[in-house]
């Protein structure tokens, strides 16, 4: 998250009243599995709002244990769009954006020990390298050999393009290349296919869509703008460093109109909208 868009979200998490909580914090207009999004699990988080406490981590994941939640991948979450309440009960979908080793040596241990799945999207053009947007850390992305031993321990791996661009922003040869060439270098890791996506920085529309349906997707995360009404899109809920087990679990409460914390977690990533202005490239041609 780009500094001018962290001091953005930060400013607006105060505005958590009345109209934030109507404007934000309704559920989705479909049925559909409740989804969280995670970027960093560690030990002791820096400045990024995106990096998780690890004890607060170990918590949730205990819970959800405790409360017979059963995780989803994301592809096997979107088969229960617009199912009956019942069949949502006690269902959730993981996901991790941006691929970062953070996952593989902090959130992976939990994972395991609480028998849970998640789905985690990964830049094919970054193994082992720093994020570079991640700018009050120096994490860096997932090697080829730790997507492989994430893909062998039964968690789904995803796209998240070649290059982290944001797609609204490209041409379609560029589009094309980020979709396609992302989803070749997965499936060449870890052996399996790759059919869900997470578009970077939430940036997408229905050409995008079409394009990465044509490329081979059949499904991906949702978290930000309105919920459309296609199959194949997720709505998942951004986690924050400043979100304690009791929001988490206020948001994936799917029989709850209304959510303060639902709220928070739209506001921050509607500021994420920023950041491609500001890490403007070459290839972009709609900004």
């Amino acid at each position: 998250m780009a500094p001018d868009t962290l001091l953005l979200a930060l400013t607006s998490v105060p505005l958590g009243g009345i109209l934030s909580l109507f404007l934000f914090g309704t559920r989705p207009r479909r049925r559909h599995v409740p989804g969280l999004l995670f970027h960093s699990v560690l030990p002791k988080p820096g400045l990024e709002m995106s990096h998780f406490p690890l004890g607060r981590f170990l918590k949730l994941c205990s819970i959800l244990e405790s409360e017979n939640y059963h995780s989803l991948t994301l592809n096997q979450a979107c088969e229960f769009h617009d199912q009956p309440p019942a069949a949502h009960a006690k269902r959730i979908c993981i996901t991790f954006d941006d691929g970062l080793q953070s996952i593989f040596d902090h959130a992976l241990p939990q994972l395991e020990r609480f028998h849970l799945r998640a789905t985690i999207f990964c830049i094919a053009g970054h193994y082992g390298e720093p994020s570079s947007w991640d700018v009050f850390s120096d994490n860096r992305h997932l090697t080829m050999e730790q997507i492989r031993t994430l893909s062998d321990c039964g968690h789904e791996i995803g796209s998240h393009t070649c290059s982290h661009a944001y797609l609204p922003y490209l041409e379609e040869s560029a589009l094309r290349r980020e979709l396609g060439e992302s989803r070749k270098r997965l499936e060449d890791i870890t052996g399996k296919a790759v059919t869900s996506i997470s578009f970077p920085f939430g940036g997408w529309n229905r050409r995008i869509w079409d394009i990465a349906r044509e490329t081979g997707y059949c499904a991906a995360t949702l978290y930000r703008g309105k919920d459309p009404d296609i199959n194949g899109l997720l709505p998942v809920l951004g986690v924050y460093q400043f979100d304690t087990v009791g929001d988490i679990l206020s948001r994936i409460d799917t029989t709850r109109l209304y959510s303060l914390s639902r709220a928070r977690s739209r506001m921050m990533s509607h500021f994420s909208r920023g950041t491609p202005v500001w890490k403007h490239r070459k290839e972009y041609v709609r900004i």
